[in-house]
C-alpha cells in the first residue's frame, strides 16, 4: 500500500513539472505532492531525492539557466543543504536565488551571501565555486536554487550533466546552439553543431525541434560510483556538444585534418637548426650506445624549465621575469624555459640530429576520460610524447612531463589512443603501459616490539616509476611542510589506527632517475594484543588501502588501477626480551594470469621476519572478472590478518636456515631483485 501510494504522488509532481516544463526561469510551484514524498522506491534508503532539474542555455544571447529542486530525506540528506556552484574562467554567475520550503510548506528565502572559493587554478584553467548554506533545514524540506551564468567572448563547449548523484523524477535540457561566425581552426562556410550521447536510458536521445536541441527524461537513476573504477565522465549519462565547420561531418576527417594542423606547426616549430646539431653533439659526445645516446638527450631537456608544471603567473610576474613566446626549439634551448609540448618537440629536434628517427605523437589523457573517437574535440589529445624505434623494439618517452623517467610514459597517456603526426594526418596508436616491474613502492620496517604490545623503530620508503613521478607531481602544488604532511598522511594510511608518524628524511625530490626514498620514526601503540602471558601480533605491519574496494560480492563497472605496480613489504621485529615465536602461519604465493601475492614469515634468532610482495601487472578488469580478482584480494586480505603467536620462552633455533630457504624459493619470482 505504502509502494502504490508513493509511486502515486510521483506520478502527479511529474504531471505538474510535465505541464510547468515551459522554457521558464520562474520558480516551480510547491505542491503538496512534493511536500508528501518521503522515500524513493527505486532507490531504497536514499538521504534525498532530485524532484526537478534544469539546465536551458542559449549560445547566442551567452547566458545558461540553471535550476535544482531537491527533498531532504534522511539526516545524511541534509549535507545538500551545502552547496557549491563551479564557475569557470570568462564565465559570470548572475541572479542566484535560493529558497527552503519546510515541511509544513513554509517558504524561507535565502537572504546570505555566497563567498567565492577556488577550485582549480592551473594556467588557463580556474574553477572558482559560490558558496553557500541553507540555515535552518530539516528532514523533509526541500532546498532549491537557480541562477544564471553568462559570458562574453570565451565559451566551452556546452555539456549536459544528464545523470546525478541522486535519483531525479523529472529534468528538462535546453539549447540554442550559435549560428554567428566562430573561431575555428579552419576556414568553414557556416558554424556547426554536433553532439553526442552515452549512457542514456534505451529509446532516450536529444531531439532538434527547431528552436532548439531538447531533452526531457523522467525517473532518472542515481549514478553511484564504485571504488577502483574508471574515469566516471565515460559511464554517466550526458551528452557532449562540439562546434565546428566542415570538418565535423566525419571522425576520420576531423582527426586528419587536425592531425595535418599540429604536425604542420610541430615541424616548423622544430625546423632545422644548425645549432640544435651542435648542441645534440655536444650532449652525447663520445657515447656509442643508442640507447645511452638517448638518455643522454633525455636527461639534458629535463632540466629545461617546464612552464606548464609552475603555479599560474600573473603578467606583471611575466613582464618582470621577462619570459618571451618560444617560436623554435632554438629558443627554448637557449633560454632554458618552454611548455611541455615545446620541450617534447625539443628533444625530437635534438634525437634527429643525433641520427634517430622520432615520431611525434598527440596523446590522450585517461585522468579526464577514456578517448571517444567520436568526440571531436582537439582537448582529448592534448599532449605530445616521442616514439622511437631503437633494437628492434619501440621504446616510447616522455620528455614534457617534470621529472617522467627515461623510457616511462606518464601513467595517463598510457593504454590508450594517441595520433601519430605526420603529413598526411597521421594514425591513432595505442601507447602500451609499463610493466608492473617498472613502478614500485617498496616498504622495509625495522623495529622493536615491547612487552606491552608496542612497536617503535624506523620505516623507509622507496619509491620507483609512476609511484614516484605521481608523487613528485603533487609536491610541486605544496611546500616543504606539505611535502612532509603528504608522505606521514600516506605511511598512517598503510599503519594501523593510532599510529604515529615523524618525518626524518625525504631524498630524490627533484630527479627524474632517482628513487624517491624516505624514512620515518613510527610508533604503533598495542599492535600485538595480549592473551593471558602471551602476545598475538598480525602477520603484517602494512595494509594495501586498494582491498577496501573488494567487499562488495557484484560489481557494475570494470576495476580499474591506474598503473600497474609492485608493492614490497619487507619487516624485521625485534621481539621482547624472554619472548620467542610460538606459532607461525606459513607463507603463501597466490598466483592469477596477471597478479601475484608472496608472503613469508620466519624466525632468526630474537627477531621475527616477514616479508610480502603484491603483483598487479593490468589495469583494466571487466566486470565478469571481478569475482576472480576480488576472490584474489580477499586472500591477500586474510593473509594479512593471520595472527603469530609469542610465548615467554627461550627462542627455537632453525631459523636461520629457514629464512635462506624461502629467499632460494623467491629467486624465480618477480621480487628477486630486491631481496636484501
Amino acid at each position: 500500500m505504502r509502494r502504490s501510494l508513493y509511486i502515486v504522488l510521483c506520478w502527479c509532481l511529474v504531471v505538474t513539472l510535465r505541464c510547468y516544463g515551459q522554457r521558464s526561469d520562474d520558480w516551480l510551484p510547491v505542491t503538496s505532492q512534493s511536500l508528501a514524498i518521503r522515500e524513493v522506491a527505486a532507490d531504497p534508503g536514499a538521504p534525498a531525492v532530485q524532484l526537478y532539474y534544469a539546465d536551458f542555455r542559449d549560445d547566442n544571447s551567452r547566458y545558461e539557466f540553471i535550476y535544482r529542486s531537491i527533498k531532504i530525506l534522511a539526516e545524511a540528506g541534509r549535507s545538500y543543504a551545502n552547496v557549491e556552484i563551479p564557475v569557470r574562467q570568462g564565465y559570470l554567475l548572475e541572479d542566484l536565488q535560493a529558497r527552503t520550503i519546510h515541511p509544513d510548506g513554509t517558504i524561507v528565502p535565502f537572504t546570505g551571501k555566497p563567498y567565492d572559493k577556488l577550485l582549480i587554478h592551473y594556467r588557463d584553467d580556474k574553477i572558482t565555486a559560490k558558496s553557500f548554506t541553507f540555515s535552518d533545514v530539516t528532514v523533509g524540506s526541500i532546498v532549491e536554487y537557480k541562477y544564471r551564468l553568462t559570458w562574453d567572448v570565451r565559451f566551452y563547449d556546452p555539456v549536459w550533466t544528464v545523470q546525478h548523484d541522486l535519483y531525479t523524477l523529472k529534468e528538462s535540457f535546453w539549447l540554442r546552439p550559435y549560428k554567428g561566425p566562430i573561431r575555428t581552426r579552419t576556414v568553414a562556410d557556416e558554424t556547426r553543431l554536433s553532439y553526442v550521447y552515452s549512457n542514456m536510458p534505451p529509446g532516450v536521445q536529444p531531439k532538434d525541434t527547431g528552436a532548439g536541441i531538447a531533452l526531457d527524461l523522467e525517473n532518472m537513476p542515481a549514478f553511484k560510483p564504485e571504488k577502483h573504477m574508471p574515469p566516471e565522465n565515460n559511464f554517466i549519462a550526458q551528452v557532449l556538444f562540439f562546434y565546428g565547420g566542415r570538418e565535423i561531418e566525419s571522425p576520420d576527417v576531423f582527426w586528419r585534418d587536425l592531425g595535418k594542423e599540429w604536425y604542420g606547426k610541430a615541424d616548423h616549430f622544430i625546423g632545422n637548426h644548425s645549432e640544435i646539431k651542435t648542441a645534440a653533439a655536444e650532449i652525447t659526445g663520445t657515447e656509442t650506445d643508442p640507447q645511452q645516446k638517448l638518455r643522454r638527450l633525455y636527461d639534458r631537456v629535463q632540466q629545461i624549465r617546464n612552464l606548464d608544471f609552475e603555479r599560474e603567473r600573473t603578467r606583471l610576474e611575466d613582464k618582470r621575469e621577462d619570459l618571451k613566446p618560444n617560436d623554435t626549439v632554438v629558443d627554448v634551448l637557449n633560454r632554458g624555459y618552454g611548455y611541455r609540448n615545446e620541450i617534447a618537440e625539443l628533444f625530437v629536434a635534438l634525437a634527429r640530429a643525433a641520427g634517430f628517427e622520432v615520431d611525434l605523437l598527440r596523446a590522450s589523457d585517461r585522468k579526464r576520460g577514456i578517448f571517444d573517437v567520436k568526440l571531436l574535440s582537439a582537448r582529448q589529445l592534448e599532449a605530445e610524447i616521442v616514439r622511437v624505434p631503437i633494437n628492434g623494439s619501440l621504446l616510447y618517452l616522455d620528455p614534457g612531463t617534470k621529472y617522467c623517467p627515461f623510457g616511462i610514459i606518464t601513467w595517463a597517456y598510457t593504454s590508450t589512443p594517441a595520433l601519430k603526426l605526420d603529413k598526411s594526418g597521421g594514425a591513432l596508436a595505442v601507447v602500451p603501459t609499463a610493466t608492473a616491474d617498472k613502478n614500485i613502492i617498496r616498504r622495509v620496517a625495522r623495529v622493536h616490539l615491547d612487552a606491552g604490545g608496542s612497536l617503535r623503530g624506523e620505516i623507509i620508503i622507496e619509491c620507483k616509476g609512476n609511484a614516484a613521478l605521481r608523487r613528485r607531481l603533487d609536491a610541486l602544488a605544496t611546500d616543504d611542510a606539505g611535502r612532509r604532511q603528504m608522505l606521514e598522511d600516506e605511511l598512517l594510511a598503510w599503519l594501523p589506527q593510532g599510529s604515529g608518524v615523524r618525518l626524518k628524511d625525504a631524498q630524490g625530490w627533484d630527479s627524474s632517475q632517482d628513487v624517491l626514498i624516505a624514512s620515518f620514526d613510527v610508533e604503533v601503540p598495542r599492535f600485538a594484543a595480549s592473551a593471558g602471558k602471551r602476545l598475538l601480533l598480525p602477520a603484517n605491519l602494512f595494509r594495501s588501502p586498494q582491498i577496501d574496494g573488494f567487499g562488495p560480492a557484484q560489481r557494475k563497472y570494470p576495476l580499474y588501477f591506474p598503473y600497474t605496480y609492485e608493492e614490497l613489504d619487507n619487516v624485521t621485529v625485534q621481539l621482547p626480551g624472554g619472548f620467542s615465536v610460538q606459532n607461525l602461519p606459513d607463507g603463501q604465493d597466490i598466483k592469477l594470469k596477471v597478479t601475484r601475492f608472496i608472503t613469508t614469515r620466519s624466525s632468526q634468532g630474537d627477531a621475527l621476519v616477514q616479508t610480502r610482495a603484491l603483483v598487479i601487472n593490468s589495469i583494466y578488469f571487466q566486470p565478469e572478472q571481478y569475482a576472480e580478482i576480488r576472490g584474489f584480494f580477499n586472500r591477500l586480505k586474510a593473509a594479512d590478518e593471520e595472527q603469530i603467536v609469542l610465548a615467554p620462552a627461550q627462542p627455537q633455533g632453525g631459523g636461520h636456515q629457514e629464512v635462506q630457504g624461502m629467499r632460494q624459493g623467491l629467486t624465480s619470482g618477480p621480487v628477486s631483485r630486491f631481496r636484501d
